[in-house]
């Protein structure tokens, strides 16, 4: 599985105070819609958010999701402070 860095573009939206995280983190996973979906699932915001609501996480304005191919090839999960 690819490593995948996803980083804040609009920290201000109402939506982030559903996640507990907030800052740069990185995931494994096959896809990069899969590394997003671990982060709903990790976050905190598929507990705290309305089921109405669409995580930040899943927003590709909201946040970026991109490949890391020098972090290597890894199992599924999510991992924090590299």
């Amino acid at each position: 599985m690819s490593v995948y860095r996803l980083d804040l573009i609009e920290p201000s939206l109402l939506s982030w105070q559903f996640s507990d995280e907030k800052d740069t983190v990185w995931t494994c996973a096959p896809t990069a819609k899969r590394a997003r979906d671990l982060l709903v699932i990790n976050s905190g915001f598929a507990k705290y958010g309305a089921k109405r609501d669409q995580s930040p996480w899943q927003d590709e304005a909201t946040t970026s999701c991109a490949a890391a191919p020098s972090l290597g090839q890894r199992a599924a999960s999510v991992f924090r402070g590299l």
